[in-house]
């Protein structure tokens, strides 16, 4: 249950974090705030499910390491999106 606890606080961040880096960009295209906020964070969501999911299948267990990684994963790209739309 303490993991459980974990990846549904770290998954918040995550969603808050991919959330933040959106808004400005559907809002510059047109797109209601609300869906962009939506979709951003379900591609999050499913980014970090997926992650946990393929570390699943390897052995069976999900240990702090591989919960660590699914989430340094999703956590640097959206970091290197938002440095790279901030460019522009």
């Amino acid at each position: 249950m303490e993991i459980a606890k974990k990846i549904a606080k770290r998954t918040v961040a995550l969603v808050i974090l991919k959330v933040s880096g959106v808004l400005a960009a559907g809002s510059i295209a047109g797109v209601e705030l609300w869906q962009s906020a939506l979709v951003a964070a379900f591609v999050g969501v499913m980014e970090v499910a997926e992650s946990l999911a393929r570390a699943y299948v390897v052995d069976g267990v999900l240990d702090e390491e591989e919960i660590d990684i699914a989430f340094a994963s999703s956590a640097e790209a959206e970091v290197a999106r938002s440095k790279k739309t901030s460019e522009l």
